[in-house]
């Protein structure tokens, strides 16, 4: 369970604002004329206002005034079930009981639409027909964005991770025409369950697979998608079949099954923006039909043009890794923000990486586009300061160097000081970089390296900062 709620700690916020409860507004006192001028106000406004309530709170303007009896009802309200649980204590113990029933009451009275769903404290896999019910009341009220977390033991009980996809796939008449969001924790489905549901969700503009095992082969269609991320999950394939519109797609601790590296398949993708984290020791990069290894060479079919945000994690130490990062670099030769992850995986190759990194040819990316490189976890060791020579000499747009150091290099003042120092006396080499207009960056570490959730799907920011 511990991971899970951390998990849960990335999900975008809920689709409510804060606000006092009506208990502690109806305490107040009255207006000193008596006049209730709230309830004179139009029904828009008052919807408006009925559907930023959390849902219990939502639910009980029926009680305040006639005018407002059946205003919840036509509101499009966010349902949260963390909303209905009451505060864990030893007088009022956490009662999921309660909540379920409560969220039961309101898919089967509300008469839809639903803004924003999110189930994530109180769905068991235990109760299979109720789960099956709710997908069936969910896709009824024309839910538009949906977190469903089932929880694999919360009443006590020991079972295997749920098939909620299969559930929802079961009725052939269920499907979501209106579902925006789509975030499935935790969960197995089938490949063809989620080819069901991407095509039973024609307006799916994110969809987000955390912690999953299946399914093996990924493939994203969709006319609205915009954005995919796949967190500490594990695919054979993931493959962009179709997605006209799809601007990022983001990968975090994921690996292939049965020891081999899983396809990243970029094939119908002309929005595509950002992509990463790719792993040279995890993927294996497709891009239409070719495969792209150590010797590929740049080529129309071989490229991915739109991509301008790129990471990935290498290994400088590793022969394989440089190598494959070279070929990776070739196939975006439009990526204006760089962001790579030293890595400490994978044995150190005994070889002569200064010559390595001299005899690589020009590289299109690094000599007409990047402006900015950010390198994370790093360590100051000597793979890594040869990389930097490499940037410096082939990089002839690079406005800011970024380096974001490790935990533990961090917590060093004497160790930082050092690093500084050499990076000073590398950057005092004029001959050494091809633009004298570089600002260079020493960043401590501020948090784990991860991926932020919310900043994954923010088509606004860079992910990966």
């Amino acid at each position: 369970m511990a991971e899970l709620r951390d998990s849960l700690s990335w999900y975008p916020p809920a689709a409510v604002v804060a606000s006092p409860s009506l208990s502690s507004a109806s305490a107040e006192a009255p207006p000193a004329d008596g006049v209730d001028r709230i309830s004179a106000l139009p029904d828009d406004i008052l919807r408006d206002v009925v559907s930023r309530l959390p849902v219990r709170d939502a639910a009980r303007t029926a009680a305040l005034a006639p005018r407002w009896r059946g205003l919840w009802r036509s509101a499009p309200i966010s349902l949260r079930d963390a909303d209905l649980l009451p505060a864990s204590d030893e007088d009022f113990p956490f009662d999921c009981d309660r909540a379920r029933a409560a969220v039961g009451r309101i898919l089967a009275d509300h008469p839809g639409p639903l803004r924003k769903v999110q189930l994530t404290c109180c769905v068991s896999w235990s109760r299979y027909q109720e789960i099956e019910e709710w997908a069936r009341l969910l896709a009824a009220k024309d839910v538009q964005d949906l977190i469903l977390l089932v929880g694999l033991v919360l009443d006590g009980e020991d079972s295997a991770p749920p098939n909620t996809a299969a559930v929802i796939r079961r009725g052939t008449d269920i499907a979501f025409p209106f579902l925006k969001e789509f975030v499935m924790c935790h969960s197995k489905m089938r490949d063809e369950d989620l080819e069901h549901m991407l095509a039973c969700s024609p307006e799916l503009r994110m969809l987000a697979l955390v912690s999953s095992r299946m399914p093996l082969r990924i493939r994203l269609h969709g006319p609205n998608l915009l954005c995919m991320i796949l967190l500490m999950s594990l695919a054979d394939e993931l493959a962009v079949v179709d997605a006209p519109r799809l601007e990022r797609l983001i990968l975090w601790r994921t690996i292939g099954g049965d020891d081999f590296p899983m396809v990243v398949k970029i094939d119908r993708a002309p929005a595509l923006r950002v992509l990463g984290y790719l792993e040279p020791i995890v993927h294996q990069l497709q891009i239409g039909n070719i495969v792209i290894d150590a010797e590929t060479k740049a080529s129309p079919s071989s490229i991915v043009p739109s991509v301008k945000i790129l990471a990935l994690k290498v290994n400088f130490g590793n022969y394989r890794d440089i190598n494959m990062l070279v070929s990776f670099l070739r196939c975006f030769p439009n990526v204006e923000t760089l962001h790579i992850e030293s890595s400490m995986f994978g044995e150190t190759t005994v070889m002569d990486r200064v010559k390595f990194w001299r005899k690589v040819d020009l590289i299109e990316c690094l000599k007409s586009h990047v402006k900015k490189i950010a390198i994370h976890e790093f360590r100051g060791n000597q793979s890594e300061f040869e990389f930097l020579e490499f940037i410096g000499m082939f990089v002839q747009n690079l406005q800011l160097l970024l380096l974001m150091l490790t935990k533990e290099k961090s917590a060093s003042t004497d160790e930082v000081d050092e690093l500084f120092h050499q990076l000073e006396t590398l950057f005092a080499r004029p001959w050494l970089w091809a633009t004298e207009d570089i600002k260079l960056v020493l960043r401590g570490c501020k948090r784990e390296n991860r991926v932020s959730f919310p900043a994954a799907y923010d088509l606004s920011v860079d992910p990966f900062m």
